[in-house]
């Protein structure tokens, strides 16, 4: 059987559709991302996590979501249950593709739907039976509505329809295609690299003195470097700093310290530390940037709340329904969730008092093995 075969779980002469090329003949998954240490230029999908504050967003929504746990269950009439380990969903969640696990899977997702506005995830097959899931570059893909159902031009080459390629997108003004952050709020973005780069020029080639020692009239230019010479071998570098600080003669030493120009630089950044953390709807504590106020104990944990309401779970819901909806992945009643308890949970009081409630006789919903489990304790008489 050959390559292209194995991958489509078919013969040359068949006729089969869904016909992915192999996995190991795309173009490489970056895409246009570009690294290193060139200039920055206009800020574009591909370069924008050199932006830091940029890159610590999307980082807090990648690591956040990929690290919880994502379970598969079924839907029967006496309630769910989890599918078993033998379900696709469950096999291919846990190894999408060679050296891949869904930790790796679902932060790339979350990565290309913050930076791109869209992810798509190719199904690739063998025997007719999907074995690989892994994402294509969107810059590869263009999305067409025909009739009743989307088509997928990869690579401007070959079209493809949904059974080949999960689409999952972000925020979306036509249905067919997700905005990007990036892409609609350019300007702010591009407001970031200014202020940092202009900080990165100030202090590469600012000329701005430390201070400025005055010596008195009619010395000779030898005098001046002398004096100078002198100064800087007293006085400079770190393991001679605070050091008092003794001139001879008429000589005066003048500090030179931070203007108000210099202090409403410092303001600007934070501000726009906080806009680009709006932009990507992250909490500006999330990524160290000024909150505007104190933390106390008492906020902090509503605060760690409110980033799973207001910031992940709209990403964690669009991943839900998308792969849940997925007749390849999620037959019948098959469906994907996220486990938030790991995020969502209270201190060990509040839990013991939601665990008394929960196993009261009359009122209560819980059993004491499911308190246990909770609690990641072994049943109860296997200790």
């Amino acid at each position: 059987m050959g390559f292209r075969e194995f991958f489509r779980g078919t013969t040359a002469a068949d006729d089969e559709a869904r016909s992915l090329p192999p996995a190991e003949n795309q173009l490489p998954l970056h895409g246009g991302y570009t690294l290193g240490d060139a200039p920055l230029g206009p800020v574009t999908t591909g370069n924008v996590l050199k932006i830091a504050d940029a890159y610590a967003c999307v980082r807090v929504l990648a690591d956040s979501i990929s690290t919880l746990p994502l379970k598969v269950y079924r839907r029967l009439p006496a309630g769910r249950v989890p599918a078993g380990d033998d379900a696709r969903a469950v096999q291919l969640l846990t190894r999408p593709s060679p050296g891949s696990t869904t930790v790796d899977l679902v932060s790339q997702i979350v990565v290309h739907l913050n930076v791109l506005g869209d992810c798509f995830l190719g199904k690739y097959r063998a025997d007719n039976e999907i074995v690989q899931l892994a994402p294509i570059h969107p810059d590869r893909v263009q999305v067409e509505l025909r009739g009743q159902t989307c088509t997928y031009i990869l690579d401007g080459r070959t079209e493809h329809g949904p059974s080949d390629i999960l689409h999952i997108r972000a925020m979306s003004m036509d249905g067919l295609r997700g905005m990007s952050p990036v892409t609609s709020c350019r300007t702010a973005l591009g407001l970031n690299e200014s202020l940092r780069e202009s900080g990165r020029q100030f202090f590469t080639q600012g000329s701005r003195p430390s201070g400025v020692m005055t010596l008195p009239p009619g010395m000779s230019n030898d005098e001046i470097a002398v004096a100078r010479e002198v100064f800087q071998n007293r006085h400079a570098g770190v393991e001679k700093m605070h050091q008092v600080l003794v001139l001879d003669g008429e000589a005066k030493f003048t500090p030179v310290s931070f203007t108000a120009d210099d202090a409403q630089f410092i303001q600007s950044r934070e501000v726009s530390t906080r806009e680009i953390a709006r932009i990507f709807r992250v909490p500006s504590w999330a990524i160290d940037g000024d909150t505007g106020g104190s933390l106390t104990y008492s906020n902090v944990g509503e605060q760690a709340r409110a980033l799973v309401v207001y910031s992940l779970r709209p990403w964690i819901v669009r991943i839900e329904r998308a792969i849940s909806s997925d007749p390849d992945l999620c037959p019948g009643g098959t469906y994907v969730e996220f486990e938030l308890d790991g995020l969502l949970r209270g201190d060990a009081t509040q839990r013991a008092d939601v665990y008394t409630k929960g196993l009261d006789p009359i009122t209560g919903w819980l059993q004491r093995s499911e308190v246990r489990r909770l609690e990641n304790l072994e049943p109860e008489g296997e200790s």
